[in-house]
């Protein structure tokens, strides 16, 4: 099917809503746990914990990572109050939108906690793309913890 746009026509928009994006778009905080695993071999028995000699023990090391994303973030305090109880989330103050860019995106679907302006939040969505040609953004709605 033939496009309205042309190739350049549709590359001008992109860049338009880019020169948004970067007029709008703020530092957000993504914090997600990674854990590390450690493999080594016990050379000597411990009595305490059974082991016997050269017996291989494991341990996972789980550390909070900070992350800087940028986002454009939309705070709609007009959102239907039927919809808000539904879900849970008290009311349209404690629901955020934000539209970030793909690697942000796969950094918030792992997210233990978000950190907007001083407060925290945590994913009510899922990410939604959006953009009128190739996606280059995504919509994700936050909800305040607390």
């Amino acid at each position: 099917m033939a496009s309205i746009f042309n190739d350049s026509e549709k590359s001008a928009i992109e860049s338009i809503l880019d020169d948004v994006h970067d007029t709008f778009k703020k530092n957000i905080f993504v914090y997600v746990e990674e854990v590390s695993t450690v493999n080594f071999s016990d050379t000597q028995f411990n009595p305490i914990y059974g082991r016997s000699f050269n017996q291989a023990k494991t341990v996972e090391d789980k550390k909070l990572t900070k992350h800087t994303v940028e986002a454009r973030v939309f705070y709609d305090k007009q959102k239907d109050n039927e919809i808000i109880e539904d879900i849970g989330a008290g009311s349209s103050e404690n629901i955020i939108r934000i539209k970030v860019n793909y690697e942000a995106k796969e950094l918030i679907k792992n997210a233990s906690v978000i950190e907007v302006d001083d407060d925290t939040y945590s994913t009510m969505s899922d990410a939604e793309a959006i953009g009128p040609f190739n996606n280059p953004y995504w919509k994700i709605y936050l909800k305040r913890d607390g």
